[in-house]
Parts: structure tokens; C-alpha cells; sequence
């Protein structure tokens, strides 16, 4: 870290720079740097948000995400960046993922960052892994950087993606899926991944690391046994659906055929989780506090509030 800052109780003041305003993880971590002293930037290409990241004590910064000019600006000085996708991808996300990672990687070379952290996903390693094997354009562009401290985060699938259910939990009591209700899976809540963001910024790791994350695992059926009792709905049911049933009920939402057999081949690998965390077992894992219990209280009231309650914010759907 950068020794020319002025002095904070007795430290050093350190500048960050953050992407994805005060979004999930950003809620958390923005304040947390602030109220250690810190000077912080926050990026968003939306201006709404201005107000709101000035009254956390943060520098807001409004721009497009895809100009390396303007990221390269705002990253100049700072004692470490945090990365995300912050624009939605489109049907074609392998091109504008590694149109992205190009973007993130020039504005690194231009600014002299030294420290990065980067909000990956598991499979960003694995071919096999369907959509989520789009985040290795990133990784790949920034692990080329030289004399660079990149430090990759990989979480797994997040709680809020079970959101999804709400609506057949709603009308049919069931829970519809193309993955064996008994397979355990793996699941990971915002403020988990925030805390290890945090972590990773203000100490990143020399060279290039990764660094998984989850808050707790459990199956399908697990997670409805815990529903039936919770909702006071014991007829609540698991209903196993086919691939092709899967994705026709995608692109009947809207998503192109193109993206939803990115998320069957994704399906399909999660069906084998030896394959899927083969490597989160072998790497630096970070488990978190969130366990199912404490989601499943959230659950509850997002499935109490039918208006304004929490939402699953998957690609399939936004």
C-alpha cells in the first residue's frame, strides 16, 4: 500500500476506489471503509444514486462502465479498486464479458493501480460450467497484468437467487427444478461476500489469488422441510422438471434460446457439485454466518410482501 497519505489516528489515510455503488455488496463495505477513515470513491452509471453514496461519507463517481478513460480516472491514486460487472450482459455475455475484462484491464494499465479485487463466481475456472464460465474473460485479461496484485472472489450462488420460487410456492405450493431435490448445493449471502471483500481490500494478497466463498450448504428438499414449517405450509412439494422444460420455461420469460442452454449446461454441472466445488475445495474458502435458518427468515417476509419484498436478480430474472 501507498505510503504518502496523510495521517489518520495515528494510520495512514488509504483511497479506494469501489464498482457496483451501494449495491448488496457495496451497502456493506462502502461504510465500513468510510467509518475506518478512508477515502472513498463509489462508481455508478446511475446519477440517482449521487445523494445517496455522499450521505455514507463516500465520493460518488457517475460514468459509463464500459469507458476505460473514465474508470482509469477515478482508479489513478487509489490504494486498491474493487471490480464487478456492473452492466447487465446481453444474449451474447462470453463477448461482452471479455469486451468488459478488456475495459477493466486498460484502466488498470492507465490509472497504476496496484491492488485489485475482483467479484468473480465459481465456474469462472470450468468450461463445463455454462454461463458462469463467462467470468473467465476477466480473470483471464486481469491476471496478465504485470506487477499487478489481482485477488479473484468467487462465490457461490447467491441466497437471493431462491427468491425465483416465490411465485409457484404462491400458486402451486411447489418448487420446480431441473436438479434432484436431494443434491446439496451450496449458497452465499451478500453480506458473506462483503465481509471478504473487505478483507481482500484492505490487505490484497502479493500476485494473483482466489478466494471462494459460501454461507452454508443444503439440499432442495432441506430447504422446502424448512419452508413447510416456517410458511405453515406442509404440503409444500418438490415437482422435477426436464432440461427442455427448464429452458423453454426461460425463453418463455423473455431470455433468448442462446442464453437459456447456457443455463441447462450450467444445470447440468451443478447436477455433479464433486465437479462444480471440486476447486472451492482445494482453495482458499471462506464460510460465512448467514446459515439457512437466518435466509429462510428473509424468505418469509419477501413471501409475505408481494409488492415491495426482496426479488431473485438472476439474468433470467431481471
Amino acid at each position: 500500500m501507498k505510503k504518502d497519505r496523510a495521517i489518520f489516528k495515528g494510520g495512514f489515510i488509504l483511497k479506494y476506489t469501489l464498482l457496483g455503488s451501494l449495491g448488496n455488496i457495496g451497502r456493506v463495505v462502502v461504510p465500513a471503509l468510510v467509518n475506518a477513515g478512508n477515502d472513498v470513491t463509489v462508481i455508478s452509471s446511475n446519477s440517482k444514486r449521487s445523494e445517496q453514496i455522499r450521505e455514507v461519507g463516500a465520493q460518488p463517481a457517475i460514468g459509463n462502465m464500459a469507458d476505460s478513460k473514465f474508470l482509469a480516472n477515478q482508479f489513478e491514486g487509489a490504494d486498491a479498486v474493487y471490480l464487478m460487472v456492473a452492466t447487465r450482459p446481453s444474449d451474447s455475455i462470453f463477448e461482452d464479458t471479455e469486451k468488459q475484462g478488456r475495459v477493466f484491464a486498460e484502466a488498470i494499465k492507465r490509472s497504476g493501480v496496484k491492488n485489485v479485487v475482483d467479484l468473480s463466481s465459481i465456474g469462472a475456472n470450468n468450461p463445463q460450467a455454462g454461463v458462469l464460465y463467462a467470468y473467465h474473460w476477466i480473470e483471464d485479461q486481469l491476471k496478465e497484468l504485470e506487477d499487478v496484485n489481482v485477488a479473484f472472489i468467487r462465490p457461490v450462488g447467491f441466497y437471493s437467487n431462491l427468491y425465483a420460487n416465490i411465485n409457484t410456492i404462491r400458486a402451486d405450493h411447489a418448487i420446480y427444478s431441473n436438479i434432484p431435490e436431494t443434491i446439496t448445493q451450496r449458497w452465499a449471502a451478500p453480506q458473506d461476500i462483503a465481509a471478504v471483500v473487505l478483507k481482500l481490500l484492505q490487505h490484497v494478497p502479493v500476485g494473483t489469488s482466489v478466494h471462494y466463498v459460501y454461507s452454508d450448504a443444503f439440499s432442495t428438499q432441506k430447504f422446502i422441510e424448512t419452508l413447510q414449517d416456517t410458511l405453515s405450509m406442509p404440503d409444500l412439494h418438490f415437482v422435477s422438471i426436464s432440461d427442455e422444460q427448464a429452458e423453454q420455461s426461460m425463453v418463455d420469460r423473455g431470455v433468448s434460446k442462446k442464453l437459456a442452454q447456457l443455463f441447462i449446461k450450467m444445470s447440468e454441472l451443478e447436477r455433479h457439485p464433486e465437479k462444480l466445488y471440486a476447486d472451492l475445495d482445494n482453495q482458499t474458502t471462506n464460510i460465512g454466518e448467514v446459515k439457512l435458518a437466518d435466509f429462510v427468515k428473509a424468505f418469509s417476509v419477501a413471501y409475505q410482501d408481494q409488492n415491495n419484498g426482496p426479488h431473485a436478480n438472476t439474468l433470467v430474472d431481471q
